[in-house]
């Protein structure tokens, strides 16, 4: 089942576009049309100017996004929420 976890990171080279670039990744996640194994939750944060999106298990997105803000202090999650 691929939606119990996928991930991406996106190294952009102009960080003035950071910000629409992770609302326009996070509306692209929530826009598609599950067919089967729909995620449970999608997060996206930003580190520096990296922006990292992740959707799939609850339990596995939260490890990820623990782990990704302990081990990067400077990661801001600019979205957190249940897919519905």
């Amino acid at each position: 089942n691929a939606n119990t976890f996928t991930g991406s990171a996106f190294h952009l080279s102009d960080p003035k576009t950071l910000n629409t670039f992770a609302d326009s990744l996070k509306e692209s996640i929530l826009g598609n049309q599950w067919m089967c194994g729909f995620p449970d939750k999608v997060v996206v944060l930003t580190v520096n100017e990296v922006v990292v999106a992740m959707y799939g298990d609850e339990e596995l997105i939260n490890s990820f996004r623990d782990t990704l803000t302990a081990s990067y202090p400077a990661a801001v999650i600019d979205f957190d929420e249940a897919i519905q």
